[in-house]
């Protein structure tokens, strides 16, 4: 038998229920890796920062990359512009239902920080691409598990790990950005954007932003946030069947 009492119990308690799921992060979400990870859900890190104009994964909008700061090599800076092949991919929203997937992803050919080529290209070679920003705090605590992760062989045979250093900009910290991952000794390959336009070409909206390609040269997932690498070996081990 259920009192008032035991009634208004009941209402202040579901309430707090709902006021705790009304204000759990927005970021910390679940999406779907098509033909990847068979029907499985893949738990994605909350940490990210989005960019200015953009808003939150999963409410919709568009986004906004700051505004390009290029300059010379030595300052950190890339000495070439990228040149991008192919249609830009819509801005990244919601992972569940991104509309980037089943696209071709546009290809990149660039230079990293001392002017040696590296390109995202469709040569049948599954590629997984991290976009970073140097004054983003989640992707410095990224970097160094990514780091290891690589060190320790969890990048499985034929498979492309590539990253992209972007909103590269000396007025905010840790800045430049080849002096940083000289730091942390990052062995990744990199390509220098320093007008932003392979992170527009991508739909970057938040740090860090992962895009993952299969063999065909199409987007088979995207996610921002920080990654957890169980969730990141799952992931690429499963661009080598799909």
């Amino acid at each position: 038998m259920t009192t008032p009492a035991g009634d208004r119990r009941a209402r202040r308690q579901a309430r707090r229920v709902e006021s705790r799921r009304a204000t759990a992060p927005a970021g910390r979400s679940r999406w779907l890796v098509p033909g990847l990870v068979a029907a499985a859900l893949v738990v994605a890190a909350a940490l990210a920062i989005l960019l200015p104009g953009a808003r939150q994964p999963g409410t919709g909008g568009s986004s906004s990359l700051p505004p390009a700061t290029p300059g010379s090599s030595a300052s950190g800076a890339a000495s070439g512009v990228p040149t991008i092949t192919g249609a830009s991919l819509p801005d990244f929203q919601n992972p569940t239902g991104d509309h980037a997937v089943g696209l071709p992803a546009p290809e990149v050919a660039g230079f990293d920080f001392g002017g040696t080529s590296v390109a995202i290209v469709h040569d049948g070679r599954p590629k997984a691409v991290v976009f970073l920003a140097h004054w983003c705090p989640h992707c410095q605590a990224e970097v160094p598990l990514i780091e290891a992760w690589v060190k320790a062989g969890g990048v499985p045979a034929g498979v492309d790990l590539v990253s992209v250093a972007t909103s590269i900009d000396p007025s905010r910290p840790n800045y430049p950005p080849a002096d940083w991952f000289t730091r942390e000794g990052w062995t990744v390959p990199v390509i220098a954007d320093p007008t932003n336009s392979v992170a527009a070409a991508y739909g970057l909206t938040a740090f860090p932003f992962w895009v993952f390609i299969g063999p065909d040269g199409t987007v088979k997932a995207r996610a921002a946030g920080e990654m957890p690498i169980t969730d990141l070996q799952t992931i690429v081990a499963g661009l080598t069947s799909g």
